[in-house]
């Protein structure tokens, strides 16, 4: 069943259990955080990422509001702290995906959609699929460690739809390869997509920085994929 909600245009891909901080300045997106705020919204709102131009285009002027990704992610507010100048520092996470179907027409400051929930099947997991995900970011790890002395994080989750979003989140990606992934419609094409940008990473370290890349490791699964 579609849903209208509001929506919040950035130049960045919220993924699923991602945090999302927010500085909230401009006057409609005040707004936004008040309507949310006061029970209409649930303290939550979606965040959708731009093709190309600026956010600050308001819907309903000649050019049509901002060009927004169709598919995006609910950020759930956390924490709110009012500044003395009437701004907001917001700390979010991301929760579910969901489909744009309709722009609602003009009405708020902000732009609203209705909106439709997706669903986060397996595909064709495989306990393989997995384990080559858990292998390859180790490796990226290991090398990334070696140059910059950290890594990307902490440890992983056990869940493997989990795994596919944290793993996504952890590569220096593209908005736009990102929200591929975002887009992905199943853990398994997820995974498969981590495995190739992680190869490709892998590669490019190896070769920015001259060290030895196994290449057991960069062709680790590809006739899986």
């Amino acid at each position: 069943m579609a849903e209208a909600i509001p929506l919040f245009p950035l130049s960045h891909v919220l993924l699923p259990g991602m945090p999302l901080p927010l500085h909230i300045f401009e006057q409609r997106y005040r707004r936004l955080l008040e309507d949310v705020s006061d029970g209409r919204g649930g303290g939550r709102f979606g965040v959708v990422a731009l093709r190309k131009g600026a956010e600050a285009i308001l819907p309903g002027t000649a050019d049509d509001g901002p060009d927004v990704e169709p598919i995006g992610t609910i950020a759930e507010i956390i924490e709110v702290e009012p500044q003395h100048d009437g701004t907001s520092d917001l700390l979010c996470v991301g929760s579910r995906r969901f489909r744009i179907t309709t722009v609602l027409p003009e009405g708020t400051p902000y732009l609203r959609a209705e909106v439709e929930y997706l669903d986060e099947p397996d595909g064709d997991l495989t306990p393989e699929l997995e384990t080559r995900a858990r292998e390859l970011i180790d490796v990226y790890d290991t090398m990334l460690t070696r140059i910059a002395g950290r890594g990307t994080g902490a440890e992983l989750p056990d869940d493997a739809n989990q795994l596919s979003y944290h793993l996504a989140a952890r590569l220096p990606l593209p908005p736009g390869e990102r929200q591929e992934l975002l887009t992905d419609s199943t853990t398994a094409e997820r995974l498969k997509r981590v495995a190739r940008l992680l190869r490709r990473e892998i590669a490019l370290l190896g070769q920015t920085r001259s060290i030895a890349v196994s290449p057991t490791v960069l062709r680790m699964g590809t006739a899986s994929n």
